[in-house]
């Protein structure tokens, strides 16, 4: 997979309150003992996340979808109480 800046992925995340993340990677390297790694911008969990490729999700399911939904839904309620869309 050829992954770069910019592209959109679902990823395995181990440890985040959600087992999964979807976000904009950041930045793409090799790591001697991990292999190809990223950091991308999680608008499931939130923040700054490391993905391994080898955790890379081609299909999300419905239940991961439905929780993407639910985190922008409740963004942009926020975001209208503070009148900044």
């Amino acid at each position: 997979m050829n992954l770069k800046k910019g592209d959109m992925v679902w990823v395995e995340v181990k440890g985040a309150p959600s087992n999964f993340g979807y976000g904009e990677v950041f930045e793409v390297w090799e790591e001697e003992e991990a292999g190809e790694v990223f950091t991308f911008f999680c608008e499931v969990n939130g923040g700054l996340r490391m993905g391994y490729f080898k955790n890379i999700i081609d299909k999300p399911n419905v239940r991961m979808t439905n929780k993407l939904f639910e985190e922008k839904k409740a963004i942009a309620e926020i975001l209208k109480k503070k009148k900044l869309i």
